[in-house]
């Protein structure tokens, strides 16, 4: 069984949560460079990119942003959750996968 879960966590489980953290870093790079004005925001491509990566970004930080201050234009959600998504990835899910008894 922890064999199985082993290869879950290596060839599905991790993976995904490295895409994660890639959506999650274009997101904030677009953002930054639509706010500095290197990327226009009503061009099409940048807002299906920006679109996209909202739809998957908003729904998992929109907890977090209860919980955390806005400090004016930074947004720490997402910083935060780069953090958790690799505790999860580096820690907590091998450790988890250990302690299965068989």
């Amino acid at each position: 069984m922890r064999e199985l879960l082993g290869a879950l966590f290596v060839y599905f489980i991790s993976p995904v949560l490295w895409l994660l953290q890639i959506v999650i870093i274009v997101y904030v790079v677009m953002g930054w460079l639509i706010i500095g004005g290197v990327v226009q925001q009503y061009n099409p491509t940048t807002r299906q990119i920006m679109q996209f990566c909202g739809s998957i970004v908003d729904p998992l930080c929109r907890p977090l942003r209860r919980i955390l201050p806005r400090l004016g234009a930074l947004d720490l959600s997402l910083f935060a959750l780069i953090l958790i998504i690799g505790f999860l990835q580096g820690y907590a899910i091998p450790r988890l996968i250990s302690l299965v008894p068989f």
